[in-house]
């Protein structure tokens, strides 16, 4: 393969790639800005607050993101028609899309408020850590309905090329965040200071003013009389399952890894117990031989009517209830910084994903293909650099969202291993994309199973606990799961059957 990129091919995927870099960018620093903000909060909230957000993301995800793959089945089917011209059948898509996104979100909606208290005690025993995320959870979920429209429109648009459109709604969106979170956590006048619960609030109510920006956009005459989306006439049973059919499978991809997410982090969540169990267990106080403080410790609890018994219970488990969550904040740290660079290499896919259906559109599979590896060696060029600065100055980076010195000396050598795998990380997710605009969603959902249950999950395990790495296994691990992926999407990419999909 070549190594080089053809400008006139590179130009057209930075100029829609821009915009959506952008957009996701921004949309990111949506969760970026709650840790930023609760990081400067009193430790007591900052450290578990942060492990809570670090818990509710991917539990989050796992239901939006789920019913936010409209946009993948959406992006397809618009590109694929505005490459054919007609305009008609594109603006249809968008009709169907928001039916479907509509119906989905109010189930899901119900179904999650009353999931999220089960699942969260499944992820830790942090009493700290639970008292914080569930209800900072649960009111992030009442925002699911208007991201799932609010994604609905940004596939149409993406699949017009018109890339700008969710990039300034995407841009209000933040600013209107970073103002509420201010006054929510903090708070400012009458609102009261909510702290984690507030940060919650104030990310609900900005996905809300970003749907307002999409809506008020596709109100604009040029594309409302051009593509007629507004009628009732355009809904049709046949092209919502049309939409669903080829969405779910990457929905269930999303799924896939968020629960592989949530296993992962819930794996480091049993480090931080390990940690504080080794420390119980290797104290002088219970090493001692003969009759030492542990046996003293256990007579005075054991003696009939005296009162005191109570006051020489035994301190681990209050130790183990108020032990600092220092992995899995760490964790979280690494993760949302990391998460802009991967979103970026998500925009560089959509790009790619536009831009193959519509070459797919006109019959030149050649130039889909093209298209897709351009991007590829683009965003591992990009990204390789941004990795090298990270692997040389992880701290850097950490003590953007952390004042907590034992935080980010812990985390920083998973950064590293991070770091070391940016360029990777930019193929695997540009190459999802690229199959997502083919249409080839199925292969994307048995991928990301596969490698979540046979790679990153057990191989997590195996490797912190059984070969005793710890945490830095956790990121090994990680590492290993980015290069297959990567791997097995490229080779199926390179074969090419996916030219033969019609959506």
């Amino acid at each position: 393969m070549n190594l080089g990129i053809d400008p006139q091919r590179g130009r057209r995927i930075l100029s829609l790639a821009g915009p959506i870099i952008i957009a996701m960018v921004t949309q990111t620093f949506i969760n970026v800005v709650d840790t930023i903000y609760i990081g400067k909060l009193d430790p007591a909230f900052s450290i578990p607050g942060q492990a809570a957000l670090g818990f509710s993301l991917p539990v989050y995800w796992s239901i939006g993101g789920f019913l936010a793959a409209i946009s993948v089945g959406t992006q397809a089917m618009t590109a694929r028609r505005y490459g054919e011209d007609a305009d008609a059948d594109a603006g249809a898509t968008l009709t169907n899309a928001l039916s479907v996104g509509v119906l989905g979100a109010l189930v899901f909606t119900l179904i999650g408020w009353f999931w999220v208290p089960i699942v969260f005690p499944w992820l830790t025993s942090n009493a700290s850590v639970l008292d914080l995320g569930i209800p900072y959870t649960r009111i992030r979920i009442l925002a699911t309905l208007p991201m799932v429209c609010t994604f609905a429109f940004k596939g149409f648009f993406d699949g017009l090329g018109e890339t700008r459109v969710h990039m300034w709604a995407a841009l209000i969106m933040n600013a209107v965040n970073v103002v509420l979170n201010y006054a929510f956590i903090f708070g400012v006048g009458p609102i009261p200071a909510m702290y984690v619960t507030g940060a919650a609030v104030a990310s609900t109510l900005s996905t809300c003013v970003g749907l307002v920006a999409m809506v008020g956009w596709s109100l604009l005459e040029e594309y409302r009389e051009t593509y007629r989306y507004y009628r009732l006439s355009n809904i049709d049973p046949k092209a919502m399952g049309g939409l669903v059919k080829l969405s779910a499978p990457s929905g269930a991809a999303e799924i896939f890894m968020m629960s592989g997410a949530l296993v992962f982090l819930a794996i480091v969540a049993r480090l931080d117990e390990a940690a504080v169990h080794d420390a119980v267990l290797t104290a002088s106080v219970y090493a001692e031989s003969g009759l030492g403080w542990a046996e003293l410790q256990h007579q005075l609890t054991t003696i009939e009517g005296w009162g005191g018994a109570v006051l020489a219970g035994d301190w681990a488990p209050t130790l183990m209830e108020s032990r600092p969550p220092i992995y899995t904040t760490g964790a979280k740290l690494i993760i949302d910084l990391l998460s802009i660079s991967f979103v970026t290499c998500i925009a560089f896919g959509q790009a790619t994903a536009t831009l193959v259906s519509q070459q797919m559109g006109k019959g030149d599979y050649k130039e889909a293909e093209r298209f897709g590896w351009d991007s590829v060696k683009a965003g591992m060029y990009l990204f390789g650099a941004i990795g090298l600065v990270i692997v040389l100055f992880p701290e850097l980076f950490l003590e953007l969202l952390s004042d907590d010195p034992l935080v980010i000396e812990t985390a920083a050598p998973g950064m590293r291993i991070m770091g070391s795998m940016e360029a990777f990380v930019a193929a695997a997710l540009i190459l999802i994309q690229a199959h997502f605009g083919a249409g080839n969603t199925t292969f994307v959902m048995y991928t990301e199973a596969i490698v979540h249950i046979v790679c990153l999950v057990p191989l997590a395990y195996l490797l912190s606990f059984t070969a005793g790495l710890g945490f830095m296994g956790i990121w090994c691990a990680a590492a290993t799961y980015i290069l297959t992926l990567a791997t097995v999407l490229a080779w199926k990419f390179w074969e090419g059957r996916w030219k033969k999909i019609e959506v």
